[in-house]
């Protein structure tokens, strides 16, 4: 394994070194035989052979070009230092994968050091830099841009200054005492110039003045309208002021009507909690009186339902009674008839006898068989009869019977269905008393978030206000600072506009409007 570690040292040594050959020293001593070069070296007989500088020169340039021929011919040599050679040299150690991972580990550490480094040597490097140019003086290209911006800003806030109309109103000041004193020197130079002229120059000044006039009562009257603008605007103030003086109060009255309302509201609510109680003890006496009412109207139920089986039972009886005497009467009807027919047969049977015996016996055999077959149709009636009345009397008993049956299972029924009824009362009653004390508490929690909910809006509300309030407190300070700033400029932009006439040599007379000019704030 040791020798393994060589081989790979030595193959890592032969990729990362170069293949040119440097010299340590002008005297040094180097083996050509590690380079795979067998003959000896002719460097030891420059070290045997003391020899001038420049001859150590010359072999020394001539050791390099001997030595890049060779990288040339021999691609695979390299260069090693002197602690590869020692790395070489020495055995391999037998390192672990933990030993190799924390060398790596290590290697990486350095790595990462070195970058961290670097990376700092450069942040620093472009942080002085970025202050050396800071700190540097401005070359004449970027003062002379600096100062044509300089101009431009200036001019662009000397257009925006003359675009208010008080400056407006300044430049027609200062163009009306340029323009009167222009005209002055020209009527100067006129009056010097032409003294033929003096009566049309009287004249003409004459008209002139009078325009001025007429310009200044022109302006007199846009004075007495500004003024009268101003009063207005004033007024309007006032009432705006009074106007919110009120609003104010009606808050105020809305605050005090909410109160109100929600004290009265907190009665109502307490008023309908003991209507709701009264109520329920109103619904449970009632239900109790509904419950006695069901159980009367039960027990009358069951009387009348035991009248009418005991009518019925008479009803039957009656039919029974009735049926029978209609078939008695029937029966001593065809009885009775029977007999009137034998003996009118018999009155017959006399009366034939005496015409002829003979068929006075046919007759009386005839009479005979027909009193027999009369008396057996009585005795199969009779028979008959008989059979219908037993069952008759076998189906009352069984109808009484089936009777008593249903009249037991009805019975039991309606106790079950009386005991279903008053179970299912009695769970109705615990679940509405259930559902009573719930929708109570529900209330309850109800009016306590409607009262948690109220007191929150009425401090928001508050809040809204506080915050309204010092919106606008803080908007008229910053509306007074820009009239205040606004009104500084006009007056450095009016005792500029004075300079400018009096550089101009415009007369201080004429300058007298402009300066009596007051500057008012903006609204």
């Amino acid at each position: 394994m040791g020798r393994a570690g060589s081989n790979a040292s030595l193959g890592s040594a032969r990729s990362n070194k170069s293949s040119t050959y440097r010299t340590v020293a002008r005297d040094s001593y180097v083996d050509d035989s590690l380079f795979g070069n067998k003959s000896p070296s002719p460097s030891k007989d420059v070290k045997q052979q003391p020899q001038s500088p420049g001859a150590t020169a010359k072999a020394t340039k001539s050791m390099y070009r001997s030595a890049l021929v060779k990288a040339e011919r021999k691609p695979e040599v390299v260069t090693l230092t002197e602690a590869d050679l020692q790395r070489m040299l020495a055995d391999a150690p037998i390192m672990t994968a933990e030993q190799v991972s924390s060398m790596r580990h290590a290697a990486e550490e350095r790595k990462e050091a070195e970058r961290a480094a670097a990376k700092a040597r450069k942040e620093k490097m472009l942080r002085l830099e970025e202050e050396a140019r800071k700190q540097a003086p401005p070359t004449e290209s970027q003062v002379v841009r600096a100062q044509a911006d300089n101009a431009m800003l200036s001019r662009a806030h000397q257009l925006l200054e003359e675009e208010k109309d008080e400056v407006k109103h300044m430049n027609q000041m200062v163009q009306y005492a340029k323009c009167v004193a222009v005209r002055d020197k020209q009527m100067q130079e006129k009056m010097s110039a032409m003294l033929a002229e003096e009566e049309e120059q009287k004249r003409l000044d004459l008209v002139m003045e009078i325009e001025r006039l007429r310009a200044l009562e022109a302006y007199q009257a846009r004075d007495v309208q500004r003024r009268e603008e101003q009063a207005r605007s004033a007024a309007i103030l006032q009432e705006q002021l009074t106007e919110r003086q009120r609003q104010r109060l009606r808050e105020e009255e809305m605050r005090d009507q909410e109160r109100m309302a929600m004290a009265r509201e907190l009665e109502r609510l307490q008023h309908e909690e003991a209507a709701a109680a009264a109520a329920k003890k109103a619904r449970a006496a009632a239900l109790m009186e509904e419950v006695a009412a069901s159980n009367a109207e039960q027990i009358e139920r069951k009387k009348q339902l035991e009248q009418q089986e005991w009518e019925e039972e008479m009803r039957i009886a009656e039919y029974i009674r009735r049926k029978d005497a209609r078939e008695q009467a029937l029966a001593a009807e065809k009885e009775a008839i029977a007999r009137e027919k034998e003996m009118e047969v018999a009155r017959l049977r006399a009366m034939q006898e005496k015409q002829a015996d003979h068929q006075s016996e046919q007759d009386e055999l005839r009479a005979r068989r027909y009193q027999e077959a009369k008396e057996r149709e009585w005795r199969a009636k009779e028979r008959a009869a008989a059979e219908r009345q037993a069952a008759m009397m076998a189906d009352l008993a069984a109808a009484r019977e089936a009777q008593m049956r249903s009249k037991l299972v009805a019975q039991a029924t309606m106790a079950q269905v009386e005991q279903t009824e008053f179970m299912r009362v009695l769970t109705v009653n615990q679940e509405k008393e259930e559902q009573q004390r719930s929708q109570a508490a529900a209330q309850h929690q109800i009016s306590e978030a409607y009262k948690r909910d109220l007191l929150g809006q009425i401090q928001a509300h508050a809040e809204a206000k506080r915050a309204e309030r010092a919106a606008y407190l803080e908007e008229g300070k910053k509306i007074r600072q820009v009239q205040q700033q606004e009104k500084a400029t006009l007056e450095e932009i009016k005792v500029r506009k004075l300079q400018e006439l009096a550089c101009s040599g415009v007369p201080e007379k004429y300058q007298a409007e402009l300066a009596r000019m007051r500057i008012k704030s903006a609204k």
